[in-house]
């Protein structure tokens, strides 16, 4: 089952806070471990940053959209400007952009590193990033927590091997 959220920011390099809570809920929630939540939040910051300052110029009367679409293959981000957008093309080469430290570029080198796909919309106005989680889904997670509840509120259930289930 898909979810989808979408947050909607003021184009300001000081609004870096709300993207990092919306990191943290969505760690929370899926129950990400700490190489997921790192990759998700360098990647989505950095995003944000270049949709702040060169997509929409620093203006503060336009705004920057965050979302977050939930999938089978994982959980897909996309963070949207209102600037007039760029020539993606010319960053996509890690390569080039890791060994000519003169090129701009190098936000979209950590993004390039450390989602799973990148996708850039729009005319250069959406950055798509796919993090592979794979059963990220509503069973799953409404699972894991009755899990947590378990664990925490009763003890650790543990399957013998006669298949029945005992408490320690």
């Amino acid at each position: 089952m898909k979810k989808r959220r979408e947050v909607r920011l003021d184009s300001a390099v000081d609004k870096l806070y709300v993207v990092e809570k919306f990191v943290e809920e969505i760690s929370d929630e899926f129950y990400l471990n700490d190489n997921y939540y790192g990759n998700i939040l360098i990647a989505l910051t950095e995003a944000y940053r270049n949709a702040v300052i060169h997509g929409n110029r620093s203006d503060r009367n336009k705004t920057v959209e965050l979302s977050l679409e939930t999938g089978a293959d994982g959980l897909r981000f996309e963070v949207s400007d209102q600037g007039e957008g760029f020539d993606f093309a010319s960053f996509t080469d890690r390569e080039k952009l890791l060994y000519q430290p003169e090129l701009k570029g190098k936000g979209i080198l950590m993004i390039l590193s450390l989602a799973d796909e990148v996708e850039f919309k729009n005319g250069g106005k959406t950055v798509s990033m796919l993090f592979r989680i794979h059963g990220i889904d509503e069973n799953i997670v409404e699972r894991r927590s009755g899990l947590m509840k378990e664990y925490y509120g009763t003890g650790v259930k543990v399957k013998k091997e006669d298949d029945a289930e005992e408490y320690q």
